[in-house]
């Protein structure tokens, strides 16, 4: 009886401890275990240059993938300001010859910024864009953005 209750209790000690880790904003805590902040933010630095550069490409598996990785770097890294995606995700939104998929994912990346030239360039989609889906979808971002 001991040698089930103990692995038990232990495994349910692991996903207690899990579940606070994940409540208790575990990427910046990530974030110090990992790498000093100056060299986070030169190494994130680095990434979302070559990230930008795949946004040029005329590949749209490529676009979708560096859009999506964007994405979860500024998940993972909230204290980072991705200031240089701004200006190339906001012309990728904006273009209406770009691949749908992509232009969905440029929307999400832009309100997961949480910055207010994000919000307006989503504002601006969503006034102006002939894609009823993508401009429903800046919509319903910015009722969103709202709330926060």
């Amino acid at each position: 009886m001991k040698r089930i209750l103990f692995p038990l209790a232990l495994a349910l000690v692991i996903l207690a401890t899990t579940g606070q880790a994940q409540e208790s904003k575990s990427t910046t805590r990530f974030e110090r275990q990992h790498k000093p902040p100056s060299a986070m933010g030169t190494r994130v630095a680095e990434y979302e240059v070559n990230l930008l550069k795949s946004l040029e490409t005329g590949n749209q598996v490529a676009q979708a993938q560096a859009v999506q990785t964007i994405r979860d770097l500024e998940q993972m890294f909230p204290a980072y300001s991705f200031a240089a995606s701004l200006a190339p995700l906001e012309k990728k939104l904006k273009d209406a010859n770009a691949d749908p998929v992509v232009r969905v994912l440029v929307a999400l990346a832009l309100d997961e910024l949480h910055s207010d030239a994000g919000d307006s360039v989503i504002r601006d989609v969503a006034n102006s864009a002939d894609d009823k889906g993508l401009q429903n979808l800046c919509k319903s971002l910015l009722v969103r953005s709202d709330f926060k």
